[in-house]
């Protein structure tokens, strides 16, 4: 009886040796994809900024075209498109600053008679 126990051990722990081997090779797999950081992966291929030469490009072409009352007009709501988008870096900028936390509106109570 002590022999087919012996054999079921000897099998058994084959079958260990040969799941140990297996996952020390798909570790040295993984650690061969792994990118240097660790965490950074692959670069997006679109900028994640919208480019912006196109416009300018066209404002530019159009420029010599347009009556000087629309051209005034177009310059006018460039300005205003550059204008509100300081606003949003401004504001961006200064949510990303440590240590500084929004002005707090005070609240003053008043009694109503």
């Amino acid at each position: 009886m002590a022999e087919p126990d012996r054999e079921a051990y000897e099998a058994a722990e084959r079958l260990v040796r040969e799941a140990h081997a297996r996952a020390e090779e798909a570790a040295r797999a993984a650690e061969a994809n792994t990118p240097p950081n660790g965490w950074a992966g692959p670069r997006p291929s679109a900028p994640a900024v919208p480019d912006f030469a196109a416009l300018f490009a066209l404002v530019d072409a159009a420029k010599d075209t347009l009556p000087p009352e629309l051209l005034r007009q177009v310059a006018d709501a460039l300005r205003e498109l550059l204008i509100a988008l300081r606003a949003v870096l401004d504001y961006s900028i200064d949510r990303l600053e440590p240590g500084q936390e929004p002005p707090s509106a005070t609240v003053e109570d008043i009694p109503i008679s």
